[in-house]
């Protein structure tokens, strides 16, 4: 049997998001659900099969594996392989009918082979770096490109991106700059008759702030998951967080005062108390950095008090004080992140009081922590 510890993942949380997202969208632009490292943590493959019944266009991953356990899961849509592909997995790329990321002429020449040999056409989208400086070709070298990729018999260029570095910031001007790059190389692509029929550049920030960036396709990542990209971000819709991570009571203490708990002791009982331990830790993605800091809802429903962490966080286990609840007990349900936009528990909130970003706290959570879906 699992520890009673689950992250609740609400699928029909993030059907809605989906569905509010393309009321910022004008008629016909696709969506590309992001659903790589997991989902965001919250389970690749029930994931995409929701997303794929609510009707999304495209899904995108990063590496080869996670598109054939797509794949082999049967899921149908196209997937974008968001990631570099290296040659020793064009195999697996062309048998599973992948779409493939370009960013030079010598991964094309690759992947071209293997399709030939394979008797198969491949899609390809040319990734062009307008200023992130990862992965892309650089723009004054995206024509070029592009001209290798169409040079190939056994590849057929579909679409043409880039992706934002500073959409989630409140100055425009990298941004925009990056716009200005992109549109010259679309306009130079169409003087050659090389444009693609898909044009994507929107993640979650640009699809809330950025509609001349919207193109023929948005790339929604954390916003289907219900979380804004950062503080401040226009609230254009309306979003609901779709994970809460749950654990319950496993073990109560009476700890007198004076007494220290945990590692280090650094916690000590100002009185009498009681302290709860829950079946959860770092070692499953809940931060360290909550240790004396952290909140857990322990009881049911949202007017169950908020219980302090106490002590440092465990690798398997977090402790809580439980003394001002009325009738502490083994099994009682203790909420760690609450799939609730107010929440002071949220996974944004957590986020902060962590040190760190949304993305991190939601791809930490571990393959030991079992996903109920609801």
């Amino acid at each position: 049997m699992p520890r009673p510890t689950w992250a609740e993942v609400n699928l029909g949380a993030i059907r809605a998001n989906l569905a509010a997202l393309r009321t910022l969208l004008a008629p016909g632009v696709k969506v590309l659900g992001v659903v790589k490292a997991d989902a965001y943590g919250h389970g690749m493959v029930p994931v995409a099969r929701a997303l794929e019944s609510a009707g999304v266009d495209m899904l995108g991953v990063v590496m080869v594996e996670e598109g054939v356990r797509l794949r082999e899961a049967g899921i149908a849509l196209p997937i974008l392989m968001m990631g570099s592909i290296p040659e020793d997995e064009t195999e697996a790329l062309v048998a599973h009918d992948l779409v493939a990321t370009v960013a030079d002429a010598a991964t094309a020449e690759a992947i071209d082979r293997e399709a030939r040999r394979a008797a198969k056409a491949v899609s390809v989208h040319l990734k062009v770096d307008t200023g992130m400086n990862r992965l892309g070709v650089r723009a004054e070298e995206a024509v070029g490109v592009a001209e290798a990729v169409a040079g190939l018999k056994h590849l057929r260029l579909d679409g043409v991106y880039t992706h934002f570095a500073c959409a989630e910031m409140p100055d425009r001007a990298a941004t925009e700059e990056q716009l200005r790059r992109f549109a010259e190389v679309l306009r130079t692509l169409g003087e050659r008759n090389l444009k693609p029929p898909i044009v994507h550049a929107a993640n979650t920030a640009a699809i809330l702030a950025l509609p001349e960036s919207h193109f023929d396709m948005v790339r929604p990542g954390l916003g289907l998951y219900g979380i804004l990209p950062c503080e401040g971000a226009p609230k254009a819709v309306r979003l609901k967080p779709a994970l809460a991570l749950k654990s319950r009571v496993a073990h109560l203490k009476r700890v007198p005062r004076g007494e220290g708990v945990s590692y280090g002791h650094t916690w000590r009982a100002r009185r009498d108390s009681v302290v709860g331990l829950l079946p959860i830790g770092y070692g499953d993605g809940y931060p360290w950095a909550l240790s004396n800091k952290g909140q857990v809802r322990v009881g049911d429903g949202p007017h169950a008090p908020l219980c302090p962490v106490v002590g440092r966080v465990c690798m398997d286990a977090t402790l809580v004080d439980l003394t001002d609840v009325p009738a502490p007990r083994v099994g009682l349900e203790a909420t760690l992140i609450e799939a609730d936009a107010q929440s002071p528990i949220n996974v944004a909130a957590v986020a902060r009081q962590s040190g760190t970003i949304p993305y991190e706290i939601l791809t930490g959570l571990a393959s030991r922590v079992p996903r109920v879906y609801v």
